[in-house]
């Protein structure tokens, strides 16, 4: 939020001295064809005090040129921009060409306008200086990239080799924002642009109610932590650089407390400033972001050992089931010959004890010799003994995989646990 053509000096110096504290690459900086070149031949005041400040605080600059909405003519700007390169010399390397060009708010002309804008303004920034950088303008619909498409297959243009590096806006929920930045980079990828994939605008409001992602809502602290998963995210997904807004910018709605800190005036022009605990969060992840990262790496190891150890868990307790049901099957048989045993045993009591009739005694005496033959018995017994090392196997196995089944779901449970540590570590708790 720093514009050469209209932003004090003294805010545009106090906004570098924050930039720098806060660890940051870059400072992204709205460069006004029209601020500088206003008739009565250029200005370059606004852009040398940007050019100053750089040099001061060390803090290389991306420059973003830009027309009026209903500006269109692309010859005309290719050469007033190649002019203010000229000027600029190696003191700005990095061009973006005009801000949301898919957005009517910020320019009126169509997607082919567009095409031959960004075509003659790399052809006119590198006849000027070779080693200069162009950034395509930050698109801020990469999830509906047809206009961009269009921009593409503009004839004449050659539009998709004419920038250095592609350029996307993300706001949002974390997980959205972080989708699609890999979902836009796959489809650059398919169009032949495989060079780097900037963000250079990532904002996320400090006001309820404007706090669209239901994880992180309740005003400054969930700002904070907000700023903590989606740089995170974006770090994972290999964006290799990422712009949060520094400061609040006057505007409205979503975009009026999204900055890591407020910037007022005073009378006596000296713009205080109130950092808010995003603007700490964010610092951290500048000075830790090594250790930071190899703590999410960590975490996504053990997410993936839960999910692992869950689904053998998961398997081995089926199996254990199994076994389980042939267990009480196996039981049961055991059950059964010791009951046929039983009964003849009290068959034999009985034929032997009756003081009934001789005759009853006789009858009896020779159905339980029937009934007690040797061969009966040892079958009854043979039965026995392989129903009983059935019912020995039935659960032993059900021992095994059993504990198989809770080892592995112990496991899951260390995993989940060294996650939510993890977790906590990255969250700065």
């Amino acid at each position: 939020m720093v514009h050469t053509c209209c932003t004090p000096k003294a805010e545009k110096e106090r906004i570098f001295s924050e930039a720098a504290d806060l660890g940051a690459g870059y400072v992204r900086v709205d460069v006004e064809l029209d601020g500088i070149f206003t008739g009565l031949g250029p200005h370059w005041g606004g852009l040398d005090q940007v050019i100053a400040l750089s040099k001061q605080y060390d803090l290389p600059v991306l420059a973003v040129l830009l027309t009026p909405r209903n500006y269109d003519d692309a010859d005309e700007f290719a050469s007033r921009s190649g002019e203010i390169v000229e000027h600029a010399g190696s003191a700005i390397d990095h061009w973006e060409v005009l801000n949301e060009p898919d957005g009517d708010w910020a320019f009126a002309g169509t997607a082919e306008d567009y095409a031959r804008i960004l075509s003659a303004t790399y052809d006119a920034i590198k006849a000027k200086a070779p080693g200069a950088t162009i950034v395509l303008g930050g698109l801020m619909r990469p999830h509906e990239p047809e206009w961009l498409q269009r921009v593409f297959d503009t004839p004449g243009a050659d539009a998709v080799h004419k920038f250095d590096i592609a350029n996307v806006h993300l706001r949002g929920p974390v997980d959205a924002v972080v989708r699609r930045y890999g979902e836009f980079r796959s489809w650059l990828a398919e169009r032949g642009f495989t060079g780097p994939l900037w963000v250079t605008e990532l904002g996320y409001a400090a006001d309820p109610a404007f706090q669209s992602d239901p994880a992180y809502r309740g005003g400054d602290a969930p700002q904070a932590a907000y700023y903590t998963q989606a740089l995170l995210g974006l770090g994972e997904v290999g964006a290799p650089q990422v712009f949060a807004t520094l400061h609040d910018g006057g505007l409205d709605g979503e975009y009026a407390t999204e900055g890591l800190e407020r910037l007022d005036e005073t009378p006596g022009g000296d713009y205080p400033v109130t950092r808010r605990p995003s603007f700490a969060a964010v610092r951290r992840l500048v000075d830790d972001w090594d250790q930071l990262m190899a703590w999410r790496s960590e975490q996504r190891e053990h997410e993936q050992g839960e999910r692992v150890e869950q689904a053998k868990s998961a398997l081995w307790s089926t199996d254990a089931g199994i076994a389980r049901d042939k267990f009480r099957e196996a039981r049961a048989q055991v059950h059964t010959v010791q009951g046929d045993l039983a009964r003849m045993a009290r068959a034999n009591r009985a034929a032997r004890g009756d003081r009934a009739s001789r005759a009853a005694r006789v009858a009896r005496a020779d159905a339980a010799a029937r009934k007690r033959s040797p061969r009966a018995t040892a079958r009854l017994e043979r039965r026995l003994a392989r129903a009983r090392a059935l019912f020995a196997g039935c659960r032993a196995a059900l021992a095994w995989k059993s504990a198989i089944a809770h080892w592995h779901s112990q496991r899951a449970y260390d995993h989940a646990v060294a996650v939510a540590l993890l977790k906590q570590r990255i969250a700065g708790g």
